[in-house]
């Protein structure tokens, strides 16, 4: 995984943990685990990734986001 595309995880599972945000509903788990492990994800992800606490963080995730999107070309996950 190359930095960008951990800080779009980062923030992407940073999102889907506030309970206020939308988030895959319990229909798009198979088990609890996968839940552990998006969590453990995104725990690991906070202790590695320093652009979450510089002030430019909004425009290092859009750069992040812009170059990351020409991989893919669908509106959702499966097409």
């Amino acid at each position: 995984m190359d930095a960008n595309e951990a800080l779009v995880l980062f923030e992407l599972l940073s999102r889907w943990s506030e309970a206020t945000a939308h988030s895959p509903d319990k229909l798009c788990f198979e088990s609890t685990a996968e839940c552990a492990v998006l969590n453990g994800l995104l725990t690991q992800l906070e202790k590695q990734l320093a652009a979450p606490f510089k002030p430019e963080y909004r425009e290092i995730l859009a750069d992040a986001r812009r170059v990351l999107a020409e991989r893919w070309s669908q509106p959702t996950l499966n097409g």
